[in-house]
C-alpha cells in the first residue's frame, strides 16, 4: 500500500464533549504511523488548543482552520486577519449582541459570559462544582484571557468564533462580513444557541491539506480526511478520500466517500481498521 497522509479534525471527530481521545483511537493512530503512514491534526482550534493532544503522536498540525500549518517542527504557513477587518467584525457583532472571541496562536480572548455559555451548553447536566472545574480546564487548555486584555495588548488574530440566540442577530453580520470572511454556522449547538465562526477566505482546512501534501511531495490522492462539521467541508473536498463521522453534519455526509461510526463509538478506529491502515 502506498503511504497515506491522514488528517483528523479534533472536536466531534477525535474528541467528544468530554474532551478526551479514547484509547482505541489513540492506538489506531499509533498503529497507522508504525505502518509508515502519516497522521496530522486538522482543526479549527488554535495552536495553543492542540497542545494536550500532541503527546498522542502526530506528524504535524493544521490549526486555526488552515491559518497555521506545521509539518513536524517546521512552520510552513501562517496567516492572520487584517486588524481593520477584525475591528469591523467586532463592531457588527456588538451592535447585534452577538458574543465572540478572538483566537490567536497563543491566547484566546473572550468574555467570561461566552466562556460560561460555551461550557454550560456542552455540559448541561453537570453540577455547579463540576462546571467550575470544566471552566478552569477550558481556560487553561485554550489560554483564555478576558477580551479587554486584547485591547491593551493586541496580537495577530487567526480566527473568530461567535455565539448568539437567533438567526436574526446574524442578519447584519452576514451582510457586512460575508464578502471578507467565510461565514460558517455550525449545526444546532443547542436548542437555545447558535454558534459558528468567521475565517479568512484566503485559507481553510482544504488549503492546509494542499500545503502539507505539496510540502511532502505527495499527491492529493494519497490523503484521507476525517471530519464532522461544516468547517471540515473544504478538507473533505480536497482529500483523496473523505470520511464523515456518524455524528457529522448531514451536508458533510453527502460529500463523503464513507460515513463511519460516531465519535462516541470510536468511529476513527473502526474506519482506519477497515481501510487496512491499523
Amino acid at each position: 500500500m502506498e503511504r497515506k497522509v491522514v488528517f483528523f479534525d479534533v472536536d466531534g471527530t477525535l474528541t467528544s464533549n468530554h474532551g478526551d481521545v479514547s484509547e482505541p483511537v489513540k492506538e489506531a493512530i499509533a498503529s497507522l504511523r508504525r505502518k509508515g503512514h502519516l497522521a496530522f491534526i486538522c482543526t479549527g482550534r488554535s495552536w495553543t488548543g492542540v497542545q494536550s493532544l500532541l503527546e498522542i503522536g502526530f506528524d504535524g498540525v493544521i490549526c486555526s482552520a488552515g491559518g497555521y500549518v506545521k509539518v513536524g517542527d517546521q512552520l510552513i504557513y501562517e496567516a492572520s486577519l487584517d486588524p481593520q477587518e477584525v475591528q469591523l467584525a467586532r463592531d457588527v457583532f456588538e451592535r447585534n449582541h452577538v458574543l465572540y472571541n478572538l483566537e490567536t496562536n497563543e491566547i484566546t480572548f473572550q468574555s467570561q459570559t461566552m466562556n460560561e455559555l460555551f461550557v454550560s451548553q456542552q455540559n448541561l447536566e453537570q453540577s455547579n462544582s463540576e462546571m467550575q472545574r470544566l471552566l478552569r480546564e477550558q481556560q487553561e487548555q485554550f489560554n483564555i484571557q478576558d477580551l479587554s486584555n486584547y485591547d491593551a495588548h493586541p496580537l495577530p488574530v487567526q480566527k473568530m468564533c461567535f455565539i448568539c440566540q437567533t438567526m436574526d442577530q446574524l442578519e447584519e453580520p452576514k451582510q457586512v462580513l460575508s464578502d471578507r470572511f467565510r461565514f460558517v454556522i455550525h449545526d444546532i449547538f443547542s436548542k437555545d444557541m447558535l454558534n459558528g465562526e468567521i475565517i479568512s477566505k484566503a485559507c481553510n482546512k482544504g488549503h492546509g491539506v494542499s500545503r502539507v501534501m505539496d510540502y511532502l511531495g505527495e499527491p492529493l490522492a494519497n490523503s484521507i480526511g476525517y471530519g464532522d462539521s461544516m468547517n471540515d467541508y473544504e478538507m473533505m473536498e480536497t482529500c483523496g478520500y473523505a470520511v464523515a463521522m456518524g455524528n457529522a453534519s448531514a451536508v458533510l455526509k453527502k460529500c463523503a466517500d464513507e460515513v463511519c461510526e460516531s465519535v462516541e463509538e470510536d468511529g476513527v478506529y473502526h474506519s482506519l481498521k477497515r481501510l487496512g491502515l491499523c
